[in-house]
């Protein structure tokens, strides 16, 4: 995921050496004494207990980093030398690798480097694991004690929630990182905690629909798919990301109910008919249902609102490809049947009522063959006028020019099939086959075209180089063979 980091306040060093670990130890003993303090009947009472217990736990969670964060430059340099890890940390221990990363070692903390900066960190010594938790309950609870109902309302009050919050986001992004993705999406959601709490001024950042989203993310990666619908739609009920936020709920539902999940990801597009995202997942689930008609429906909004996304016209293109690659298969067939019932009508000559019975099927099925014939050959034309329209846009689009390539010989195999099934009675000088051919190379020729354009907008991309060898074959053009085969072997 791509995040934004809240930077923190950076004091100055403090030495990693056994100084750390006391330092650590010194907050244990200063959390037993607040967990004493908020355990008093009297002291426990009170608000300031609280949110001293609050402040303490932050603290105690710094103790280790004092304010670093991911991008921090690592080193010190004339460009930064107020802000790197080693001004604020002190020089490590030690230093090793790890794969692509430089990792910086110090008594409670290691730091991972890379470019020379901070990316994360893992800590190896705390004073309590869950102080930021702790600490959201310190600050609810003193904000509850208040007699006068106006703690939250505070400026002070302000300030330290917005440390909290920012401490918490970026703890969470940090365990992200380590790919403690529960660990992640547990700080992110105790982080929308804090939305009870108004924010200060300069507490815009880090919004409240960012955090919901971030948390989904973590908990769909850790496979908590309940908790990640849960705060994708949090993060949507904040506008933030609204788009992708329904479409990991789309996918999420669609493992358990496919029906509720595109009732969920069609009302979403219904509301949010600007959204992009919405729109593909409604056209690709009409794709996937091989509900073809719903789907080009679609694809023309798409088309109409985003003229200039060439993936679009492919799409659109593909749907044709599909209905065509059918019918080819079909026209086979229906001239195959028309084959079959001409050798009955020869078998049945001399009875004149069956011959005329299977004459009569004949006609019929040749009525068939030329409808399915013509459906051919409209999906042939939508579909090249789709990648002429991406050719239109982008004369060197590879993916236009291959397909118009792949159309061209498609069509040849239907005069291919109209050829083989001529009967040699009916074709004794051979002109009606001679015909045929001439439709056939017709359409090899132009295909021939199309791959050589296809060729040129990737010269070592092998595809058009295979087919053009093939078809150069087949047109008996030894010439143009032998230079394509060349070019082959070059990028073998």
């Amino acid at each position: 995921m791509t995040i934004a980091v809240a930077a923190m306040f950076c004091g100055t060093a403090l030495a990693q050496g056994g100084d750390a670990k006391k330092t650590i130890d010194t907050y244990k003993t200063k959390l037993e004494a607040s967990n004493k303090d908020v355990a008093d009947a009297k002291k426990g009472a009170q608000t300031k207990t609280w949110e001293n217990r609050g402040k303490l736990l932050v603290e105690a969670f710094r103790a280790n980093t004092k304010g670093v964060y991911a991008t921090m430059p690592a080193s010190k340099s004339d460009a930064n030398l107020f802000n790197n890890l080693e001004l604020i940390m002190g020089a490590p221990t030690s230093k090793r690798t790890e794969g692509e990363y430089e990792i910086w070692e110090y008594p409670t903390v290691n730091y991972y480097i890379q470019g020379d900066q901070v990316q994360f960190w893992k800590e190896t010594y705390v004073a309590d694991p869950d102080a930021l938790g702790k600490a959201v309950e310190a600050y609810k609870k003193a904000a509850e004690l208040d007699p006068k109902g106006a703690y939250k309302d505070k400026k002070p009050t302000m300030e330290l929630i917005k440390d909290l919050r920012n401490a918490l986001y970026n703890n969470g992004i940090n365990s992200y990182m380590l790919k403690e993705y529960k660990s992640a999406s547990k700080d992110f959601a105790k982080a929308l905690e804090l939305r009870d709490f108004p924010r200060a001024e300069s507490d815009t950042i880090i919004q409240d629909g960012q955090i919901a989203y971030y948390a989904a993310l973590c908990a769909n990666e850790d496979g908590d798919k309940a908790l990640a619908e849960k705060m994708f739609r949090s993060a949507a009920g904040l506008n933030y990301q609204i788009s992708s936020c329904y479409h990991y709920i789309y996918l999420i539902t669609k493992e358990k109910d496919e029906a509720k999940a595109f009732q969920i990801i069609s009302d979403a597009y219904k509301k949010y008919p600007k959204e992009e995202q919405l729109l593909y997942d409604v056209i690709n689930y009409y794709l996937e249902k091989k509900k073809y008609n719903e789907a080009e429906n679609y694809l023309n909004t798409a088309i109409s609102e985003h003229p200039d996304n060439l993936v679009l016209y492919s799409v659109k293109s593909s749907i044709y490809v599909n209905n065509y690659g059918a019918l080819k298969d079909k026209y086979k067939a229906d001239v195959d049947k028309i084959s079959q019932l001409k050798k009955e009508a020869f078998r049945q000559r001399n009875n004149p009522k069956e011959k005329e019975r299977v004459e009569g099927e004949i006609a019929a099925q040749q009525k068939v063959a030329e409808a399915t014939k013509a459906d051919f050959f409209a999906n042939q034309k939508k579909a090249a006028d789709c990648y002429k329209q991406m050719l239109a846009k982008d004369p060197n689009n590879y993916d236009g020019n291959f397909m118009l390539g792949i159309l061209s010989y498609d069509k040849a195999e239907i005069y291919q099939i109209e050829k083989d099934a001529i009967p040699m009675s009916e074709d004794k000088d051979g002109s009606q086959a001679a015909a045929k051919d001439k439709e056939i190379h017709a359409c090899w020729k132009e295909s021939c075209e199309w791959f050589e354009k296809a060729h040129k907008v990737k010269p070592t991309e092998k595809n058009p180089l295979s087919n053009l060898k093939m078809l150069y074959y087949k047109l008996g053009d030894t010439a143009n063979n032998a230079r394509v085969k060349a070019e082959l072997d070059k990028l073998d």
